[in-house]
């Protein structure tokens, strides 16, 4: 039987299943995506997630494909736009999706703050008119809070519907800040809170990092007293995770570059320290790395996508799961844009998950979660004994039909994860990273994010 490792606390696992080029890589003719003829109703709960790569911030932490400079940005813009456009327009007059319903709309990158109202009013009204989708506290988008300099934009988002925003803060030590490479100035957090508030756009959530370098325990928790102060929606919290191959990774490894370098270690101390700041100051704990005051329950697109739920991915890198066809666009803008020209699924890699993976990734990702009621757990009797192994390590309990993690369980969530990774998702996991290791690429998108210090004046 798998065991619980508890040596390393693990960070939680938001994607399953893994892909890898030495595995999953695909012919652009094949027939994978023929799965989408099927014409019989699809009932399963769906989200929509576009991805927005133009970025003008450099931090050198992010593992998410992006393109920095305003040479990317004015010679890909329109083209780009047009592209997810047609890609949506691809997916939504396919048989199995014709009709459905998106429970949660998506925009995440890079910096989707970058692209102008009027062709992100174009993609909103594509999404309209292609899927059935509702505009009522499901449409979310992440961006720079530095590119919040007026009223207008705000505004403009709320008219589009979406309501809810997220930006990264991270830390406001100014030694931090400039190490990471992070352009928004602590000024320009204020400002950018001020002008949401009186634009009314006031679900604005905010993330936070711990087990930066040279940052301390306490050093994590001045960052949370300050962020407090700025009234977010909720706060999120992440372990800055160091991908090997990359320029962050090269400075962690210099011996004396940071006087604090991250470490297992560190990352523990820290999280158990803001959750218990946190919760001490009145805020109650959404998902693992959630926090709110204002907000009553996890939002609908957590929810659909936690709850083994499907997500079209739209845009260069993006990830979609269907009805366990899993897939991951490719991971270069220039390979996309001729990919959607030649009326392809932009995906280069894809992968058909059996129905045992299929329900492992609903164990895999309720941990997140926290709970999981018994009737929701797919062939019980298959994961069993894994539950009790929980259960003797006091990870979770029963209350009522409802497994819940206790305490220290929601401390090692990522590690009860793995406990319903199968030893042959696993042997995926360190295939992708030999694959990195090889190429010398970043792991995250075996591509070359966060190689090297990029030059915003481009």
């Amino acid at each position: 039987m798998l065991e619980i490792n508890l040596k390393e606390r693990l960070d939680d696992f938001w994607v399953f299943p893994k892909l890898t080029k030495i595995q999953h890589s695909r012919d652009y003719n094949d027939n994978f995506f023929e799965f989408l003829n099927n014409s019989e109703v699809m009932n399963v709960p769906t989200n929509l997630y576009i991805h927005i790569p133009f970025c003008d911030s450099g931090c050198i932490f992010c593992p998410y494909y992006k393109l920095h400079g305003q040479t990317n940005y004015k010679k890909y813009l329109s083209k780009y736009v047009d592209s997810i456009i047609f890609e949506i327009k691809k997916y939504a007059e396919q048989p199995l999706l014709k009709n459905i319903k998106i429970e949660s709309v998506h925009f995440g990158g890079g910096n989707p703050f970058l692209i102008p109202l009027s062709d992100l009013k174009r993609i909103v009204e594509t999404i309209k008119s292609c899927f059935n989708v509702e505009v009522n506290d499901n449409w979310t988008m992440e961006g720079s809070i530095n590119l919040i300099r007026d009223e207008a934009y705000p505004r403009g988002l709320l008219e589009l519907g979406i309501n809810r925003i997220s930006f990264g803060v991270q830390t406001f030590n100014e030694e931090i800040r400039n190490a990471m490479n992070i352009k928004a100035t602590i000024e320009d957090i204020y400002n950018g809170v001020e002008i949401l508030n009186k634009a009314g756009l006031s679900e604005y959530c905010i993330d936070m990092m711990y087990n930066l370098p040279n940052q301390s325990v306490e050093d994590f928790i001045e960052d949370l007293k300050k962020v407090t102060e700025l009234n977010p929606y909720h706060i999120d919290i992440y372990n800055m995770a160091v991908f090997p191959n990359t320029y962050l990774d090269k400075l962690v490894q210099t011996k004396g570059h940071f006087r604090i370098n991250p470490s297992n270690e560190n990352q523990m101390k820290m999280f158990r320290e803001g959750d218990r700041w946190l919760l001490e100051n009145g805020y109650k704990q959404i998902i693992t790395n959630t926090y709110s005051k204002k907000q009553k329950e996890i939002h609908i697109g957590d929810k659909v996508y936690l709850e083994n739920g499907n997500v079209i991915g739209i845009g260069v890198s993006a990830r979609g799961y269907i009805n366990g066809y899993a897939y991951k666009n490719v991971c270069d803008i220039r390979d996309y844009l001729e990919l959607i020209e030649n009326n392809n699924f932009p995906a280069d890699l894809a992968y058909h998950c059996t129905l045992d993976q299929h329900y492992d990734r609903r164990m895999v990702y309720f941990p997140i979660l926290m709970e999981i009621n018994k009737c929701d757990i797919p062939d019980y009797s298959r994961y069993e004994e894994r539950i009790n192994q929980l259960i003797e390590r006091k990870l979770v309990k029963w209350v009522g039909d409802t497994l819940k993690l206790t305490k220290e369980g929601i401390f090692w969530s990522g590690n009860i994860s793995a406990l319903f990774i199968s030893e042959e998702r696993w042997a995926t996991y360190i295939k992708s990273f030999l694959v990195a290791a090889k190429e010398k690429i970043n792991p995250y998108n075996e591509d070359m994010m966060g190689k090297e210090v990029v030059d915003l004046e481009e």
